[in-house]
C-alpha cells in the first residue's frame, strides 16, 4: 500500500484520530517518529517522511516519540493473511520466516510481497524490529529481568538481545531502563487484537457465574491463577473502551511458557473466530436470527485449562450452574496448592489465593466430604485416570464425533458431557450438547417449531429432534447453542 503524502500531511496537521496506526510520521531533523495524533508541534513538511509501520520507521533509524508512544498505536485492519502472520509473530516471537510462511500456507516469496505491500518492510525485517520494539517497551515499562525480556521478545540469547538494543537505541538495556521515568510494573502487559464485535459484558457475565473462588475473580475484568508445568502465576484480562483488542496482564515465574499462555487466552475469549461469517450464516435460520440480532458480539466462551474444565463439566451433569460451581470450589479449596506455599503471594491480585489441583493430585484423593454422590465420585475417579493416560487426545482434536465416541465409552460420561467438553473445553465450533436442558427449553419455547413438529402442549422436544433441527446449523452448532442459552436470559449450563 503506497502512502499519499498529501493525505498524510493533512491528517497529521489536523491530528485526525481516524488515521492513528495507519501511518507514522518521522521527523528527519530530530530522528523521532510519531503518531499522526501526536500533541507535539508539527514539523515542517520538508523535514518529514511517512512510514506504513512502526517497524519500518525503526528500521530506517528513527526512535519512538516519548510523548505519543507510536509503537503502541492501535492495530488497523489488514488482509487476513497478514493478520494471521502478525498473530503468530505475537504468540511466537522467535519464529523464523520460513516457518511463518509454512504456518499460513504461503511461499516465502508471497509472504515477502505481502509484507512489503502492507507494512513497508520484509517479514524478516519486521520480525527483528518487532522484537526490538517489544524489548524496549518491556525495558521502559517493567522491572522484568533482562534475561526474561530477551526470552519474551524472541531473541535467541541475552547477548543477541544486548547487541540489538544497543545498536537500535544507542543505549544498553540498563541505560534504556534507567532513562525512562515511566512508572514500572513487575509483570508483562500485552494487547491481543481481534476482528469484529466482542460483547465483553456478556463474556464476563458468563465467566462470573462460573468462577471458582480463589482460582478466579471476575469484576470488570477476568483474573485467575495459572499453572502450566510448574510455570505458575496469574493473568488479568480486560477490554478497553476503544479499540479491537483485549489488554492482558501476565505475571509468571517462567516466561518460556508465554506463547502457550497467549494461545490459551485467545482461545478462552474466542479472539480468532470469524464472527461476521458465523453470524451471517446462522442468521439465515429464523429460529436464531432474532437472538443474533439481540446479542451482537456474542462469542463462544472457552476455558483456561481442559482438565479443570472437564471436572466442572462432570460436576455439572444434571445440576445447576450454581451447584456445579459450589462443588468445584470445594474441590479447589480442599486439594489446591495455596499461593502462600510458592513464596510469591505479594505478586498476586486480591481474590486470587490458590492454584486449581492437577490431575495427578486429584488421582489419589477422596471426594467423600465434598457433597458429591457415590456414583459421581466414581465417575470422577474413572475420568481422572483416563485423562492422565490419554492427554494427547485433548491436543487440538478436529472431529467432534470421534471425540464424543471415545469419551462415551467411559462409564458415567454421556453425549452431553462429551459435547460440552468439546464445545467449551476444546472450542470445537460444531460441538453440540443436544440433550442440554437449556437447549431443550429454549427450542421447546419456539411456537414455530412446536407447530411444525405438531408437539403437544405438555411435551418438549427430544434430543433426537433437536439434532435434526441443528443439522442445518453446521459447522457452527456450538455458536447456535450459546445464542440459545443466552435467549433464556439465565445462566444455563
Amino acid at each position: 500500500m503506497k502512502l499519499d503524502p498529501q493525505v498524510c500531511m493533512q491528517a497529521r496537521l489536523s491530528r485526525d484520530s481516524r488515521f492513528d496506526g495507519k501511518f507514522y510520521t518521522a521527523v528527519i531533523t530530530t530522528g523521532i517518529y510519531c503518531r499522526p495524533t501526536c500533541p507535539a508541534g508539527p514539523a515542517h513538511e520538508k523535514n518529514v517522511s511517512y512510514y506504513q509501520s512502526a517497524a519500518q520507521a525503526e528500521f530506517n533509524g528513527y526512535q519512538p516519540c516519548k510523548r505519543c508512544k507510536p509503537e503502541l498505536s492501535p492495530n488497523q485492519p489488514l488482509p487476513k493473511t497478514i493478520d494471521q502472520a502478525l498473530t503468530l509473530i505475537t504468540i511466537e516471537p522467535q519464529i523464523h520466516v520460513a516457518d511463518l510462511a509454512i504456518r499460513i500456507g504461503l511461499s516465502e516469496r508471497q509472504l515477502q510481497r505481502l509484507f512489503n505491500d502492507n507494512l513497508g518492510v520484509s517479514p524478516n525485517t519486521f520480525i527483528n524490529q518487532k522484537r526490538q520494539i517489544n524489548a524496549r517497551n518491556l525495558l521502559i515499562s517493567s522491572t522484568i529481568p533482562f534475561a526474561d525480556v530477551a526470552l519474551i521478545s524472541g531473541f535467541g540469547s541475552v547477548r543477541s538481545f544486548n547487541d540489538h538494543i544497543k545498536q537500535q537505541y544507542k543505549l544498553t538495556p540498563s541505560e534504556l531502563r534507567e532513562s525512562s521515568k515511566q512508572e514500572k510494573v513487575n509483570h508483562l502487559k500485552l494487547q491481543l487484537a481481534y476482528s469484529g464485535d466482542l460483547n465483553w459484558p456478556l463474556m464476563l457475565s458468563f465467566f462470573k457465574a462460573r468462577q471458582i473462588p480463589g482460582v478466579e475473580a471476575v469484576t470488570d475484568k477476568y483474573r485467575r491463577t495459572i499453572n502450566i508445568d510448574n510455570c505458575t502465576g496469574w493473568i488479568a484480562v480486560s477490554k478497553p473502551d476503544n479499540g479491537n483488542y483485549l489488554s492482558v496482564d501476565i505475571w509468571v515465574n517462567d516466561f518460556s511458557k508465554l506463547a502457550e499462555i497467549i494461545s490459551r487466552v485467545r482461545k478462552m475469549f474466542d479472539l480468532d473466530c470469524n464472527l461476521n461469517l458465523i453470524r451471517t450464516n446462522l442468521a439465515k435460520h429464523q429460529i436464531l436470527k432474532p437472538i443474533i440480532d439481540d446479542y451482537p458480539g456474542l462469542r463462544l466462551p472457552g476455558c483456561w485449562d481442559i482438565f479443570e474444565f472437564s471436572i466442572r463439566a462432570i460436576l455439572g451433569q444434571q445440576i445447576s450452574v450454581k451447584a456445579a460451581t459450589t462443588l468445584a470450589g470445594r474441590i479447589a479449596e480442599k486439594f489446591s496448592t495455596p499461593i502462600t506455599n510458592l513464596n510469591t503471594e505479594s505478586h498476586y491480585p486480591q481474590g486470587l489465593s490458590i492454584l486449581f489441583p492437577s490431575a495427578e493430585t486429584l488421582a489419589t484423593v477422596s471426594f467423600d466430604d465434598i457433597g458429591i454422590t457415590n456414583t459421581r465420585q466414581q465417575t470422577l475417579h474413572t475420568w481422572i485416570e483416563f485423562f492422565i493416560a490419554n492427554k494427547s487426545l485433548f491436543n487440538n482434536p478436529k472431529d467432534t464425533e470421534s471425540f464424543e465416541k471415545t469419551l462415551c465409552e467411559l462409564k458415567g460420561i454421556g453425549p452431553w458431557t462429551a459435547n460440552y467438553m468439546a464445545m467449551r473445553g476444546l472450542s470445537l465450533p460444531d460441538a453440540f450438547p443436544a440433550a442440554d436442558l437449556g437447549l431443550i427449553k429454549a427450542l421447546s419455547n419456539k411456537p414455530q417449531l412446536r407447530h411444525e413438529l405438531k408437539l403437544a402442549d405438555d411435551k418438549q422436544l427430544t434430543g433426537k429432534q433437536i439434532l435434526t433441527i441443528a443439522e442445518s446449523w453446521r459447522p457452527w452448532r456450538a455458536y447456535a447453542a450459546i445464542y440459545l442459552w443466552q435467549s433464556l436470559s439465565t445462566n444455563q449450563e
